[in-house]
């Protein structure tokens, strides 16, 4: 018998990726605030930004999906994270630094998102062929 301790064989990619996610949600919570963006940019993104936080939490929380399927709540922070990217465009915001930063968090946002889906989908996959 070994004493190593046994290791986890699942990846980490999902709950780190969700982690990094939850945190930009926080950043766009805030950005148009420190930003001194105006109109109702800034109600989109504490909207935006709580949601994406807590379902990134969520997911970092709960890989294995909890009360939700393991899928659901990084896809539906793509979903949020791709409105975040669009909604400068939508709602008229001037080429200015909350402009970018939306577009660049959305962004990153989205990949991390993403890669959290396909860590998840790993997850369960491999959860339903080991039992």
């Amino acid at each position: 018998m070994s004493d190593a301790p046994a290791t986890d064989e699942r990846s980490s990619i999902p709950v780190r990726t969700a982690g990094l996610a939850a945190g930009l949600g926080a950043w766009i919570l805030w950005s148009a605030i420190i930003l001194t963006g105006s109109g109702s940019i800034i109600i989109n993104n504490v909207i935006a930004g709580a949601a994406i936080g807590a379902f990134a939490a969520y997911t970092a929380g709960w890989p294995d999906g909890g009360a939700l399927p393991s899928i659901a709540a990084p896809l539906i922070v793509v979903i949020l994270g791709l409105w975040v990217i669009a909604a400068p465009f939508v709602l008229g915001v001037p080429a200015d630094r909350l402009f970018w930063s939306n577009v660049i968090s959305g962004l990153l946002v989205v990949a991390l998102a993403g890669g959290s889906v396909y860590g998840s989908w790993q997850l369960t996959r491999s959860t339903a062929t080991s039992v």
